[in-house]
């Protein structure tokens, strides 16, 4: 006799009857919508490869805020006069279960990556955000949670680069070139300076004072 239930994972094999599928449509987005699989590529990436060693992806979070810097002025009030943007925050809890091997090498995966100064991307199917670095990881195991399904959070920060002159190898640090870095502000010469610059203005020239 038909059975009128979604055919969706872990339901016994049996004799389905004709139901609405909006049920068993939105069970299976359930099921992968953090799998990593190809439509949903969800984790922390270097150059197109996924990093972590994990089975699913089952939580994503971002943080990407402004702090706005005031002065005190008369009255105790306060005004505005600068914002800056702050680098961004995001964290991934992955999963992985079965063997012990396998939780094992997520977690090996995870502390590989975390005392490098690699730059990461932290993929999601809405949007990536790049130049990231791990700063910490954390996960808790109790005879009731934990034991045969490890649950780990993986925190990262972006990193902010400053753009300038490329680095140069020489054998002697002596020998390598001058390098403008930035804007140089003037400033006035001396009389020695300008003495030695034209001998001809200084105080012991013919007709100095």
């Amino acid at each position: 006799m038909p059975v009128a239930v979604p055919n969706v994972p872990g339901v016994p094999p049996v004799i389905f009857a004709d139901i609405d599928l909006t049920i068993t449509l939105l069970t299976e987005d359930a099921f992968g919508i953090f799998t990593g699989s190809p439509s949903a590529p969800w984790g922390i990436y270097l150059g197109g490869i996924p990093v972590v060693v994990a089975d699913n992806v089952v939580a994503f979070n971002y943080k990407k805020q402004y702090a706005i810097a005031d002065y005190p002025v008369e009255r105790g009030s306060f005004e505005s006069y600068d914002k800056v943007e702050i680098p961004y925050e995001a964290g991934f809890r992955f999963t992985a279960g079965g063997s012990d091997a396998n939780r094992q090498a997520m977690l090996a995966s995870i502390r590989a990556i975390q005392g490098d100064l690699n730059l990461y991307d932290i993929v999601t199917p809405e949007a990536v955000y790049l130049r990231a670095n791990v700063q910490r990881h954390d996960y808790s195991q109790t005879a009731q949670n934990g034991v045969g399904l490890l649950q780990v959070d993986v925190f990262v920060q972006e990193v902010r680069e400053l753009s300038g002159a490329p680095l140069t190898s020489t054998q002697n640090p002596t020998d390598a070139a001058q390098v403008n870095g930035g804007p140089v502000q003037a400033t006035e010469a001396t009389p020695t300076q300008i003495a030695a610059i034209n001998p001809g203005t200084g105080s012991n020239a013919p007709g100095g004072f």
